[in-house]
């Protein structure tokens, strides 16, 4: 790979880094998600900074060409974060239906009580004598 190249790679891996603790720090990415997010920069940044080391992987994984493993380790953490949010997903399905069915035993407790509120003024209502002046 070009000399130049190495360097671009790092500052570019460094920004993503610095937008991944951005989002965390506002919230809008969970730090349990930024993890995976943060591992990955971490193996681009070695990558970036010891070129020998993706070399001696390559060559352990027997790899023709770097971009070629890097790719499959791409592809394989892309599946890996897509299996994490189906997960997440199918967990938030959950809860959301227990919710659900708690918020409709809630209403259905609250209707009962107030048909039993109306029931007791109505009866307390009809009890008094009325007035008649």
């Amino acid at each position: 790979m070009n000399d130049l190249l190495y360097p671009l790679l790092a500052v570019g891996d460094l920004v993503f880094l610095f937008l991944i603790f951005l989002f965390v720090k506002r919230g809008r990415l969970s730090v349990r998600f930024s993890l995976a997010w943060f591992a990955l920069g971490g193996v681009l940044l070695v990558f970036a900074a010891f070129p020998l080391v993706a070399k001696m992987l390559r060559a352990l994984l027997r790899f023709e060409v770097v971009s070629n493993m890097v790719f499959t380790m791409l592809f394989g953490f892309v599946l890996l974060v897509l299996l994490i949010l189906s997960a997440t997903a199918s967990t938030q399905t959950e809860e959301i239906k227990r919710l659900t069915q708690h918020n409709a035993i809630l209403e259905h407790r609250v209707r009962q009580l107030e048909e039993a509120l109306k029931t007791r003024e109505a009866e307390g209502s009809a009890e008094k004598p009325s007035d008649s002046r």
